[in-house]
């Protein structure tokens, strides 16, 4: 019956010595990590012996999230500031009614002469800023010998349109505009 017991007692003795043993070991023993070392992240993931209990480098990782955070936020702030100066330094597209055909672009600074772009008979005259302040002296129009010449002495900044009202239909041949300034204009008939 001794013999028993001792063998019994020898046998519970050996599980409780190999725990023993693996209380001894390092740290990083394989139940926890398995047969690897940890990395750094898993080194400091661990619960350390902070009194509230946060994980350490938990205040880390927040602090770096908020910091990529104000950095989107500045950077999308910075792009609706430049994307607002853009669409505010574009110049405004002047409103073209239907039904007028454009006979050119042109520069200011001198006297222009337009082709009529249309064999049809002309009512009105548009002129429309696209860029500048172009300064507008007279519109001569020219309907094979015949001229008609309309004084406007306007400045036509971009994005502001003149219309000339011809008074009835119009077998025009070509207008010749004089004017100033710096500026481009374009022309349409109607």
């Amino acid at each position: 019956m001794k013999t028993k017991l001792l063998l019994l007692s020898a046998l519970a003795a050996i599980p409780a010595a190999l725990l023993c043993t693996s209380c001894i070991e390092d740290d990083w023993d394989d139940d926890y990590y398995g047969t690897r070392r940890p990395s750094y992240y898993e080194r400091y993931d661990r619960y350390d012996d902070y009194d509230d209990g946060y994980r350490a480098g938990y205040e880390d990782r927040r602090r770096d999230e908020r910091r990529r955070d104000e950095r989107w936020e500045r950077d999308r702030r910075e792009r609706d500031r430049r994307e607002r100066d853009d669409r505010r330094d574009a110049p405004a597209r002047p409103h073209i009614p239907k039904g007028f055909v454009r006979a050119g672009s042109y520069t200011s600074g001198s006297t222009i002469e337009a082709p009529i772009p249309t064999r049809n008979p002309i009512k009105q005259i548009l002129l429309a800023g696209t860029s500048g302040s172009a300064t507008i002296n007279t519109v001569v129009l020219r309907e094979g010998a015949k001229t008609t010449k309309y004084p406007l002495a306007i400045h036509l900044p971009a994005g502001q349109t003149q219309m000339i009202e011809l008074g009835g239909h119009r077998k025009a041949t070509g207008i010749r505009v004089s004017t100033g300034g710096h500026g481009t204009f374009d022309i349409y008939v109607h």
